[in-house]
């Protein structure tokens, strides 16, 4: 996923409709007392990660532009359908918001009952960052490059090791998507959280494992795993010596976490339209800029149009890797 892509895609929200369609409200009361105490932003990811560090950066921003404190609340669990449906379910009156991952609009596909409808009961706000991958393996393992390893995988069906962070997890796409695309049979592996699973491979329990960049680099530099390529469409500012899947052999592979704000469909839309403006004035602030930058993220700040299309595509795209990978709805 590249920024230059994820704008494109806005321009086929009007067709599509729905999720992202902030529009002005006629009612202008709605959003003159607003807000009226304290707003909560739900985080679908324990402390101290990538979305973690993004929210409790942004917070202070939005809080003095609102004038009331915004409370980080952390409700991790489920691939975050706890933190959906608790957001589903507060009052619709802009003082409870979420910051969603990848796995909002990919459990339709995972997962039998979803207690909400992530394009329906929702509405887009901006997508904040993207976070690459970057596949790395174990230094035992005799491989430095995608097809080094594609060629031992083959060699060896069924006895390569993949670590994840969870079903459903952005390195778990990834790794189904790898095997399609590069012809391969691995175990998957599925830790709770990228941390154990990292930890995994560096123990040298699991192989492989695509982790996200912000976790990978420390211990690519410490010599503990070794990075063998990115997700990303380009080189990775951070590490531009590694290379990527798409240029190691398999044009137009992408995978990319990703970091954004929605809200209850049910918010005033001139309410959601304020929280957006000033949520993507705060992403694009040289502080959370340069102190995410510097981990591998790439900062976006889309519109709330722009992160609405992308919402559909995402769910569209990881919705047909599921079917072909034959994963079963739990």
């Amino acid at each position: 996923m590249r920024a230059a892509g994820i704008r494109a895609a806005g321009a086929v929200l009007v067709a599509l409709g729905g999720v992202g369609n902030i529009e002005p409200a006629d009612a202008q009361s709605a959003a003159a007392g607003w807000p009226a105490r304290p707003v909560r932003m739900i985080v679908a990811s324990p402390p101290a990660g990538p979305s973690d560090i993004l929210a409790r950066l942004v917070a202070p921003q939005v809080s003095q532009a609102w004038g009331q404190p915004v409370l980080v609340d952390n409700r991790s669990g489920a691939n975050g359908m706890i933190a959906g449906e608790l957001t589903a379910r507060s009052d619709p009156d802009g003082h409870t918001f979420l910051l969603a991952n990848a796995g909002f609009v990919i459990n339709t596909s995972l997962y039998a009952k979803v207690p909400y409808d992530p394009l329906r009961e929702f509405q887009a706000l901006t997508l904040a960052m993207a976070v690459p991958n970057i596949l790395v393996v174990h230094p035992s393992l005799p491989v430095k490059t995608v097809a080094e390893l594609v060629a031992w995988a083959k060699a060896r069906p069924d006895q390569l090791a993949f670590a994840s962070a969870g079903s459903g997890s952005s390195g778990h796409l990834a790794l189904e998507l790898f095997q399609q695309v590069a012809g391969i049979r691995a175990i998957h592996v599925p830790f709770k959280g990228g941390g154990p699973a990292l930890a995994d491979v560096m123990a040298g329990q699991s192989q492989a494992l695509f982790s996200i960049s912000v976790a990978a680099m420390p211990q690519i530099r410490a010599g503990k795993v070794r990075a063998v390529a990115a997700t990303s469409l380009k080189r990775l500012g951070s590490a531009p010596e590694v290379p990527t899947v798409a240029e190691s052999g398999y044009p137009g592979f992408e995978v990319t976490g990703w970091f954004g704000f929605v809200a209850p469909v049910r918010v005033p839309r001139e309410v959601a339209a304020r929280m957006s403006t000033d949520l993507i004035q705060a992403v694009r602030t040289p502080e959370v800029g340069e102190r995410l930058s510097a981990q591998g993220a790439e900062i976006i700040g889309s519109s709330a149009e722009t992160f609405g299309a992308y919402l559909r595509s995402e769910q569209a795209k990881w919705a047909k890797v599921i079917r072909q990978a034959g994963i079963k709805p739990q």
